[in-house]
């Protein structure tokens, strides 16, 4: 049998060994001691409420609640508004920073929790009130994806089937172009 077909497919059947579908599996190992925490990705609290002509998405972050104004139907932002924010912590009269962006300091929102808030927007000849809540969940904690020594070895040995099968392939050529100059 050709060496080359030969490492081919032992190649092929290393790949496939560790592309093997394994739904459910959580990737943590009893013996693998470095079992952490999962490291985890934080999102900026964020809600979404629309009517037949605003659509309004209110984000807090470091204190401050963003409130991105725009026309449903055009999704151009909506500049220049009267924009109120009442709920039971927060009651303000937002100001425009950008097209359709404004902005409330929202220290009173800072404990995990659900903050149902109602919210007036006046433009021109338009006039609506949006409603949502915000979620605030608790920090989250995950366990971390960590690999065991198997796992590794695994690696290592694939990467070094890999460089000798590469070894062979360029000794091989080196054979047959050295018989091709009559070398």
């Amino acid at each position: 049998m050709n060496v080359r077909v030969l490492l081919l497919a032992f190649s092929f059947a290393l790949a496939a060994f560790q592309a093997s579908a394994h739904g459910g599996e959580d990737h943590v190992h009893a013996n693998d001691a470095k079992a952490g925490p999962a490291p985890v990705v934080a999102v900026a609290p964020r809600a979404v409420a629309w009517t037949d002509d605003f659509e309004l998405v209110a984000v807090l972050e470091d204190k401050t609640l963003t409130l991105m104004l725009d026309r449903y139907a055009t999704n151009e932002p909506v500049v220049d508004a009267k924009v109120e924010v009442d709920g039971g912590a927060v009651k303000a009269v937002a100001r425009q920073i950008a097209p359709g962006v404004y902005v409330i300091p929202a220290t009173s929102i800072a404990a995990p929790g659900k903050y149902p808030l109602a919210i007036s927007v006046e433009a021109g000849e338009l006039a609506d009130l949006l409603t949502l809540t915000l979620d605030l969940a608790a920090p989250a904690t995950g366990v971390q994806h960590a690999h065991s020594a198997r796992e590794w070895l695994l690696w290592g040995v694939a990467a070094a089937l890999l460089l000798a099968a590469a070894g062979l392939v360029l000794l091989r050529w080196r054979r047959q172009h050295g018989k091709a100059q009559g070398l």
